[in-house]
C-alpha cells in the first residue's frame, strides 16, 4: 500500500448534476430482442420463455420495457422475433407500455390472491397459443443459472415456480426444456453483462448522478442527535423505482445489519454510520464514522483511521487503477486482496460486480477468475471491508463505472458530448485530486465516483494518494 493522505475535497465532487431522462424507443427494444434471437438460432434453441415478478423483473423489463409490479408474469420470444407476454389481471393494462407490438395473453393465476380467475385459459394452452408444443426446444430464463457443484445437472435445473415449470414441460416435454439464464446474465457473454450503445452509457450516467446526489443531500442532513428517518427525508428522492432498500443506519448494532430501513434511532459522535441509495441502474453509497475530524474520532478506535480506512481506501483506489477493458476480473481481485485480504478486513463478497437494473447481476470477480472485462462492462466498484471489535464498524465507497474501448468512447463522444466531457472532467478530478491513475477506458459515471470522506460530519476532506 502507498502512502494514502487527507488532503481537501474539491467543489467539484459537490455539483449536483440534473440530467434528462434518456428514453429508450421501440427500436431500442427491438435491437435487443435481435440479440436474443440470434443467440437463440445460435443455441439451436426454437422459443425462450422468461419469467419475472416483483423482485425479478429486470431480464422481462430489458427486453420489453415491462417491469413487474404485483404479478408474476412470462415474456415469450420465438427464433423468428414472434412475441407474447403473459400478465395477470393488473398487468394487462400496465403492458400497453411496451412500445412495440406485442400479443398480449391474460393468465389470471397470475393475479393477486382473491382476484376474479374464471376468465383465461390454462397456463398449458396459453404457452402452445405462443407456439410451444411437443418438440419444440424452450430456453427458460429464471434469476439464477446453476453449477454443476451445487447440482447434478445445471441445464435442467430451474428457478421458476413449479407450476409453470409443469406447464412449460407439458407443452414442449420435458427433455426439450433447458435453463437459458447463463446466455442471458452469465459471464462474459450474457446479453445483459454489457452496454451497447452510448445511449445506455447516458442511461447509465442519469441513474448514476440521480443516486449520488441523494447521497450528497443525506451527508449535508447528517448531524448529531439528527434521527435515521429525519436524516432520510433530506434525501428529496423522486418516485421512480429503486434497484434496493434506501439505508440510514447509525450506531454499531444498527449498522452491522446491513440491509436495515431506518427508523428514530439517533447518531451520536463517533458512531459508525452508513448512507445508501440507487436509483435503479445505479448505487451510492458511503459508510464510515461519524467525526468531524480527528479530535472527534472515537478513543474505542484508535488507530483504525490508519489501519483500516487508510488501508480500505488505497484498496478502492487500486481498484479503480487495475480495472480496464481486457483486464481479468482474476486480476482485480488480487489488486484488492493483496491491500485487505486479510481477516482483519472482514472482505467477505466479490469486489465489485456487474449491475442494471437489478442492482447485482453477477460478477467476474474472484479469487483465480480468467474472465475479462469486456468493453461495455457496466459495473460497480463495491468493496465492503468491516471489523467486529471493539465493536462493529465498516467502510464503503461504492459508485458505478462503464468500461469503454476507443470506438464506444468515439460513439459517446459524437452523439452525447456534453456527457463525453462531464466523463473526461471527472477522470481528470480522479487523477489530479485524489491521486488514482484511471485507466481512459474506465468511465465514472458520477462527480462523487472515488471519493471518500474519512469524517463523515465533514466532507471538506477526502483520502488520496
Amino acid at each position: 500500500m502507498g502512502t494514502i493522505r487527507i488532503t481537501q475535497a474539491d467543489s467539484f465532487f459537490f455539483e449536483r448534476q440534473k440530467l434528462p431522462l434518456p428514453h429508450f424507443t421501440a427500436e431500442d427494444y427491438l435491437a435487443r430482442l435481435d440479440l436474443l434471437t440470434g443467440r437463440m438460432r445460435e443455441k439451436g434453441v426454437s422459443h425462450v420463455v422468461i419469467y419475472g415478478d416483483r423482485e425479478h423483473f429486470s431480464n422481462i423489463e430489458y427486453f420489453s420495457s415491462y417491469d413487474c409490479r404485483f404479478e408474476e408474469a412470462l415474456l415469450i420470444v420465438d427464433s423468428e422475433g414472434g412475441r407474447w407476454i403473459i400478465v395477470g389481471n393488473e398487468g394487462m393494462g400496465y403492458s400497453h407500455q411496451i412500445p412495440y407490438p406485442i400479443n398480449r395473453m391474460l393468465y389470471q393465476h397470475f393475479s393477486l390472491q382473491g382476484q376474479p380467475r374464471d376468465s383465461s385459459p390454462t397456463l398449458e394452452k396459453l404457452l402452445e397459443q405462443a407456439g410451444i408444443r411437443p418438440g419444440s426446444r424452450v430456453g427458460v430464463v429464471g434469476y439464477k443459472y446453476f453449477y454443476s457443484a451445487h447440482t447434478t445437472d445445471p441445464l435442467h435445473s430451474f428457478d421458476l415456480p413449479m407450476y409453470i415449470m409443469e406447464a412449460v414441460f407439458a407443452a414442449a416435454g420435458q427433455e426439450n426444456v433447458e435453463n437459458f439464464t447463463h446466455e442471458i446474465t452469465g459471464l462474459p457473454d450474457g446479453i445483459r453483462m454489457r452496454v451497447y450503445s452510448p445511449k445506455e452509457v447516458a442511461w447509465a450516467e442519469y441513474s448514476a448522478t440521480k443516486s449520488a446526489d441523494v447521497l450528497l443531500n443525506l451527508f449535508d442532513a447528517l448531524k448529531v442527535g439528527g434521527q435515521e428517518l429525519e436524516t432520510s427525508r433530506y434525501g428529496k428522492i423522486d418516485f421512480t423505482p429503486v434497484c434496493m432498500y434506501s439505508l440510514v443506519n447509525f450506531g454499531a448494532s444498527n449498522l452491522s445489519l446491513g440491509l436495515r430501513s431506518p427508523d428514530d434511532s439517533v447518531l451520536s459522535l463517533g458512531d459508525p454510520c452508513g448512507l445508501c441509495y440507487g436509483a435503479r441502474g445505479s448505487l451510492t453509497s458511503r459508510t464510515g464514522i461519524a467525526a468531524n475530524n480527528e479530535n472527534d474520532w472515537p478513543q474505542a478506535l484508535a488507530g483504525e483511521l490508519e489501519n483500516f480506512y487508510m488501508p480500505f481506501w488505497s484498496a478502492i483506489a487500486a481498484w479503480y487503477e487495475t480495472i480496464r477493458a481486457g483486464t481479468t476480473g482474476g486480476a482485480l481481485y488480487d489488486a484488492v486482496m493483496k491491500i485487505i485480504g486479510g481477516p482483519e478486513f472482514g472482505v467477505a463478497l466479490n469486489p465489485g460486480h456487474n449491475t442494471g437494473m437489478d442492482e447485482w447481476t453477477n460478477s467476474p470477480v474472484y479469487q483465480g477468475s480468467t474472465l475479462p472485462v469486456l468493453s461495455g462492462a457496466y459495473m460497480q466498484c463495491d468493496i465492503i471491508a468491516s471489523r467486529q471489535e471493539p465493536y462493529f464498524h465498516n467502510a464503503i465507497c461504492e459508485d458505478t463505472v462503464i468500461i469503454a474501448d476507443e470506438p464506444l468512447r468515439a460513439g459517446i463522444a459524437a452523439q452525447y458530448p456534453e456527457m463525453y466531457a462531464r466523463i473526461r472532467a471527472r477522470q481528470e478530478k480522479m487523477r489530479s485530486t485524489l491521486g488514482i491513475r484511471l485507466d481512459d477506458s474506465v468511465l465514472p459515471m458520477s462527480n462523487l465516483n472515488g471519493a471518500y470522506f474519512p469524517f463523515m460530519l465533514d466532507t471538506s476532506r477526502v483520502f488520496a494518494k
